[in-house]
């Protein structure tokens, strides 16, 4: 008993992965691992104690329920229920402001293509004032998050199926009807156990992201191979998704999260918090309200122990399926879209009249992992704040090319990189604003070189 409590206290610090996409380079032109490759002792060993780990939760709840000083924490809590909406009023209007502010929407790796959206978050977060424009912050909510499906797509905002639980959990706690105010609970504990599970298949079939995020934070990984802790950080977090679904060990479950989310501000700092402030609003809702009086909890439809228990775990074993295969199947469609759109990538001819960018790739070793390149460039000046927007001669991104694949974009003059053991080629190719490659007297405007872990670094002669 006090391994197993051992093993789940040194896993649960994996939420400070939950969001991979905030912390690492990642490109969707990446090939996601596939089931095949995933059939392995780890992966089914770690598989088979989540599942038999559920019958120990569920003893646990019920345990739980029979403690006065649990029952009593219970009564004193459902004291201030009914702060539930404000709460999630004021860290939805700190979540608004801090997108505002850092021109960003939804997410904080989502960059705002027009400061339109940026100050119509603005909006949204002052009709969170009043209780009775409140209702306009969620269906504005709702409105960006389509929005973003259309430019993100759907693949990747499925990450965040929480935001929009939020936007309806607004609406409908400050509805009339009883039946429709008290489905906000509910709405708001599967949005954002679904976004948990959904995320944690993201360290399951792209390793690579996760992996390059635990290169600069080893610590996190408390010693253990790092292969191995980002697949346990996936079945811990997949794990504690289900739990919120079925609302199994519900309050304590909403502490322990919010609590882990809070120590892992030190490794990731303010990101982390403009990232998960929504999601700590939620728990704390959770926490005041617990699962709710109207609407019964999926795990408490059967009394009797043994039917809980095969409840959790075949569920489990079920929304694992049904979650999975949809995922590998969409990150190989779009990593094929990505491979379809190389083959006719756009190129964006210098006039003649324009003096000719050069770009020149000098790698340094970093002291720590990996390799920092410092981008020379001539004629040509970095444009961040314009990507997707309009054509400038001269200015825009680079893309990052590592063996031929791509791995992502460059916005400035240096960049890091964490490469395979042996020979790689990396190759970075300058980009205008709207993603098309440079080039003159149609040669692409770019500098290759290669890199070998303890060797000499050589420089291609495909530097223009």
């Amino acid at each position: 008993m006090k391994s197993l409590m051992f093993l789940v206290l040194a896993l649960v610090p994996s939420l400070a992965m939950a969001h991979v996409k905030w912390f690492s380079d990642y490109s969707f032109d990446a090939v996601p691992l596939t089931f095949a490759q995933l059939n392995t002792p780890t992966f089914w060993g770690l598989f088979l104690l989540s599942v038999v780990s559920l019958p120990l939760m569920v003893y646990l709840d019920k345990l739980a329920d029979r403690s006065t000083l649990y029952v009593k924490t219970n009564e004193f809590l459902d004291r201030y229920a009914d702060n539930g909406p404000l709460i999630m009023r004021v860290t939805m209007g700190a979540v608004l402001l801090m997108s505002w502010q850092g021109d960003s929407v939804v997410a904080p790796e989502i960059a705002a293509t027009s400061q339109v959206w940026v100050w119509f978050q603005f909006a949204l977060a002052l009709c969170l004032l009043f209780k009775e424009t409140t209702i306009l912050t969620g269906l504005g909510m709702i409105f960006l998050y389509i929005m973003c499906i259309f430019s993100q797509g759907l693949f990747h905002m499925l990450d965040y199926v929480v935001y929009p639980a939020v936007g309806l959990y607004l609406i409908f706690s400050n509805l009339k009807n009883e039946r429709l105010k008290n489905l906000d609970l509910p709405v708001l504990y599967s949005g954002l156990g679904f976004s948990l599970c959904w995320v944690a298949f993201e360290k399951i079939f792209y390793p690579f992201w996760g992996l390059s995020v635990l290169a600069k934070a080893p610590a996190l990984t408390m010693g253990l191979p790092h292969d191995f802790f980002l697949i346990s950080c996936a079945f811990v977090e997949f794990t504690l998704g289900y739990l919120l679904i079925i609302c199994l060990l519900h309050r304590p479950l909403a502490i322990v999260i919010t609590l882990v989310f809070f120590t892992t501000t030190c490794f990731f700092g303010k990101t982390e918090v403009v990232g998960h402030t929504m999601l700590h609003g939620a728990l704390l809702v959770f926490i005041v309200k617990g699962p709710g009086h109207y609407y019964q909890a999926p795990i408490r439809y059967h009394k009797a122990f043994w039917l809980r228990s095969l409840f959790a775990a075949v569920n489990f074993i079920i929304l694992f399926a049904v979650l999975a295969f949809p995922y590998q199947k969409m990150a190989t469609e779009i990593h094929a879209e990505s491979m379809a759109k190389k083959v006719d990538h756009p190129m964006f001819e210098i006039p003649a009249e324009m003096p000719v960018p050069t770009i020149a790739v000098h790698p340094m070793k970093d002291p720590v992992s990996g390799w920092n390149l410092h981008l020379q460039t001539t004629n040509y000046k970095f444009t961040p704040e314009s990507s997707g927007l309009g054509d400038k001669p001269g200015e825009g991104h680079a893309h990052l090319f590592v063996n031929g694949k791509k791995v992502g974009r460059v916005y400035g003059e240096w960049v890091h990189v964490i490469l395979p053991p042996g020979k790689s080629k990396v190759k970075v190719v300058l980009t205008t604003n709207s993603h098309k490659d440079y080039a003159s007297s149609g040669k692409l405007i770019e500098s290759e070189i290669e890199i070998e872990e303890g060797r000499e670094v050589s420089v291609g002669g495909h530097a223009h």
